[in-house]
Order: structure tokens, then sequence, then C-alpha cells
């Protein structure tokens, strides 16, 4: 037996050797929360599975932990004949536990087989547990509160654009299907189904100014003067003050704002270049101009499909953004697209 001074050395070796299990497995639990990719289930599970290794009987130790009626274990819990357990507590609310137990009976000094540092470990991973919960908790209720808004928004956006169409008979269904128009040239573009989303929601009311325009010149049958042009020029910074004081988290009112505005700077009401224009609304430019070429209007005849891309076409780099062209062309020239109406 080694000795120094007439003093065992073998209970502080093993000690040692306890502590250090323990340290190893705390270690282990904060690379699987620095590294985990999946959501808490995966996390959890991961974490359950390094418990049983820090116990000083690790051969026969099995551990378990709940969260609401979710289980993480590792074996049988059911065979265990003596467990040790810890609260897991998230936002001081109790949540959850965790608990180690051995499947044989074992001593340790009459006081049964855990050791008292065993228990502090268990509550330090219940305490690391429950932080985690937490932000859970705390991600999934910001998450629910930001879907909340999105779906009002989309409510919101979906009034706004039947109530701008109930005053326009005769461009009825144009905002929806240059939102249809803009869905399919975004996707085609390869932009974010978030920046898509805000495209169709921008699409579907980028003519909301047209409230202000008097309803006989939205009606007129006839070719408007150029006063009266002049005046439905001014729905695009409309619409953009319409809708510029509601906390969207997407830049709808900016769309709405730049989407007469084209890549040379000719367009309205700013004037804008194409290097200081969202990509969303030079899709939207795009879009607009499509199916307002295919369409029929009281004062001519829908001109079709092959003038409308011509059109665009002809002014590709000009007028219209390069990269929204050429995705609107491939969309009807290969993929078959066609406006509905």
């Amino acid at each position: 037996m080694s000795a120094v001074a007439g003093i065992s050395l073998l209970p502080i070796q093993q000690a040692l050797k306890e502590r250090t299990k323990e340290l190893h497995c705390l270690q282990q639990i904060e690379q699987i929360v620095r590294t985990n990719a999946g959501g808490i289930d995966d996390l959890l599970q991961e974490v359950v599975g390094t418990i049983p290794s820090a116990w000083c009987h690790s051969a026969s130790a099995v551990a378990r932990i709940s969260r609401g009626e979710r289980i993480y274990q590792t074996g049988d819990f059911d065979r265990c004949l003596s467990v040790q357990s810890a609260q897991i507590r998230a936002n001081d609310l109790v949540c959850g536990s965790i608990e180690v137990g051995y499947t044989k009976a074992f001593e340790l000094g009459g006081e049964g087989p855990f050791l008292l540092e065993e228990q502090l470990l268990l509550d330090t991973i219940a305490t690391r547990i429950g932080t985690l919960i937490g932000w859970v908790m705390a991600e999934e209720k910001l998450i629910n509160t930001h879907r909340e808004k999105v779906a009002l928004y989309r409510r919101l956006i979906l009034v706004l654009g039947d109530v701008t169409e109930m005053r326009d008979y005769y461009t009825a269904g144009h905002q929806k299907r240059v939102a249809e128009l803009s869905v399919a040239i975004a996707g085609q573009m390869g932009l974010s189904e978030w920046e898509i989303d805000g495209l169709q929601l921008a699409a579907s009311v980028h003519d909301i100014g047209k409230i202000v325009v008097p309803i006989e010149i939205l009606c007129k049958p006839t070719r408007l003067t150029r006063h009266e042009y002049e005046l439905i020029k001014d729905h695009a910074e409309a619409g953009h003050n319409i809708l510029k004081d509601v906390d969207f988290p997407w830049p709808i009112a900016r769309i709405v704002l730049e989407y007469h505005e084209r890549m040379n700077a000719s367009g309205y009401p700013n004037a804008l270049p194409g290097k200081d224009l969202l990509m969303e609304s030079r899709i939207l430019a795009v879009a607009d101009v499509v199916e307002s070429m295919c369409s029929h209007r009281p004062y001519r005849a829908g001109l079709g499909i092959p003038a409308a891309l011509e059109e665009i076409g002809r002014n590709r780099g000009v007028l219209y953004d390069p990269a929204a062209v050429d995705a609107c062309k491939v969309l009807f020239n290969d993929n078959g697209y066609h406006c509905r109406h």
C-alpha cells in the first residue's frame, strides 16, 4: 500500500478519480450545448447519455431527464433499486426533474450508495438544464409572438388590398396577379422565403396609394391627360405614406414607394437609379409592367404576353433589372407560366 508519513493514499486517489469523472461530465455537457445543431430534444438526449459515466458505480447507473411529458433516459429506470433526483427549474418554475439510479444494490458507509458530491453534481446539471430550457421557452415565446404579428400583418395587407381594388373596377385582380408573378420571379431568382413573403405582401398592396386619386380618373375610359397622369403618379408616394408607420418586419412601404423607379433613374417619384433600389422593388417593377400590358384597360385591349416580354427585353438593364427580366422570360418561355385573368 502506498503511503506518505503513514497516511494511506488510496482514499485520496479514489476521491480524485471521482472528481475527475464529474468534471469530465460537466465539460461534455458544455461541449454538447455549444455544438448541438438540433433542438432541445436532441440536446437533452445527448446530455442524459453523458451522466452515468460520472457516477461511482457507472456500469450500473441509469439516468433519466423528465421535461413535461417527454422522457430522456439511458436504460430501464424501473429496474433501479436506489435513486437520487433533483428538480429542474426554469424561470423559477419547476419544469422537470433529473434522476440517477443504480440497478444493483450498493452501500456506502451506511449512508446509501451515492456520494455526497454526486448530489451536488446532479444539482449542478439540473441548474444548467434549467437555464437551457429557460432559453428555449423564451425563444418559443418570442417565435410565437412573431408568428402572431406576421399573421396579423398578412390579414391587414389582404384587407387593404381588397379595399384598393374595390375603388378601381377596371383593374380588379391586378394586385393579386402582380403578387403571384412577383413571387414566381423571385423564386426563379433564388430569393429567400422570407424575402419572397415580404415581396408578396408589398405586391398585394402596391397600388394602395390610388385611394387618393379621384375615382373618375381611375375609371376614365379614354387616355389620361398629362395633368391626370401626374395625379396618378402621386400614388406611389401616397402608398408609402399610408404604410410607413406600420411596423412591418419587411420593407413593404419602401417597396411600394420604389416600384415605379427605373434602372436609369427615369422613374418616379424620386428618380432613383437601380443601384439604390431594393431587389424586391425591381422585381415588382417587372411584374407590374408585364401584368399591366397583358390586361385589358378601358382605353385599350390587352397587348398580350409577347408584347410584354418584348418590352422588358428591349429595356433590360435600361429600365428594368436584368436578372428580374431574365427570370420573368424563363417563366413564360420555358416554364409555361401565364397570367390568369
